[in-house]
């Protein structure tokens, strides 16, 4: 809407009230608060009935104070249902609204590329309760991702800009699965220097990308076609294995699961979080390198532990994080 004519005519109506207030002031004498009220009920058919009985004078006036001032409001409500329903239809609004959202974001992971791979990443994520922000320059693909309540932001991720709307300075992790090899490095490169504390993954199509990326800045790039030989020679091999680090074993008796050790176990021994917790503790891993989970581990600040067991006793494991 013409934000002009919409102030102008809000002027309008607002003189109309203001020449009503006096026309009845001076014809009819009532008090100023009278006058007021009777204008605001003419204009707005109401039709309470006058504060006094009208004279001719004032019969007239309040005919043409209906004529002129009724037009002006139906104008005015025709004027504010277009913009509620350009606001709700309105492609450009749409997206305004979507991006209001992301400014409020933190610690969520950034999604480049929303094609197979990219909606795969994109489940799992939200499986595990993540905030998810998805950036594709096809419309028609962020359909899905809206449907389950994922954030979208429809733009290229190359651009610096594009990645600062979704968050990227504020996020925990981003994801570039774009099926470009040079794309993915430009977000590599963009994003690493948005957030230098950002964790990147990146997917390569061979391991000339992959060094490049890794170079640029990437924590770990990922070729989906060697991933998917060594997951299917793996199955021939230990289907059993396999499947339990592919994270594909899902029961309510059992659960494997990487969590940041909590402040309160921090110079505890891993037997204590055994102990506490009933979880096992498969393995500690301090920085890059993983140690074994021996019962005398002193667990540090900063540490990793891979623990397996009940699914509730993995989850007293994470609520300790919590407390």
């Amino acid at each position: 809407m013409d934000r002009r004519r919409l102030y102008t005519l809000l002027a309008l109506i607002a003189g109309l009230v203001g020449v009503g207030t006096v026309g009845y002031r001076v014809l009819e004498g009532w008090s100023w608060l009278d006058c007021m009220f009777m204008t605001v009920m003419t204009l707005t058919t109401v039709g309470y009935g006058s504060p006094g009985p009208l004279h001719t004078d004032g019969k007239v006036f309040s005919t043409l104070l209906m004529l002129v001032g009724i037009g002006l409001m139906l104008y005015l409500l025709t004027l504010l249902a277009e913009t509620v329903v350009r606001g709700l239809t309105d492609p450009a609004s749409v997206q305004r609204r979507k991006e209001r959202k992301l400014i409020h974001l933190k610690g969520h992971t950034v999604v480049c590329g929303y094609g197979q791979v990219g909606e795969a990443v994109c489940m799992a994520l939200r499986a595990a309760r993540r905030e998810v922000v998805v950036i594709d320059h096809r419309p028609e693909h962020l359909a899905w991702a809206e449907a389950q309540g994922i954030h979208t932001l429809v733009g290229d991720a190359t651009d610096e800009d594009v990645l600062r709307r979704a968050g990227a300075e504020r996020a925990e992790s981003l994801v570039s699965v774009i099926n470009s090899d040079p794309s993915n490095l430009y977000v590599v490169l963009s994003a690493r220097g948005l957030n230098p504390g950002l964790r990147v993954i990146a997917r390569a199509s061979d391991e000339s990308a992959a060094r490049k990326m890794r170079r640029a800045g990437a924590d770990e790039v990922v070729n989906p076609y060697q991933l998917s030989g060594n997951r299917i020679a793996a199955m021939m091999l230990a289907p059993r294995l396999s499947r339990l680090l592919s994270g594909d074993v899902t029961s309510e008796h059992f659960a494997v699961r990487e969590i940041g050790v909590p402040d309160a176990l921090v110079g505890r021994t891993v037997a204590d979080l055994g102990r506490e917790t009933g979880a096992l503790v498969v393995a500690v891993w301090r920085g890059s390198q993983p140690v074994v989970g021996r019962p005398g581990e002193v667990l540090q600040a900063g540490d990793a532990v891979l623990v397996a067991g009940a699914v509730a006793e993995v989850e007293a494991v994470e609520g300790m994080r919590l407390v």
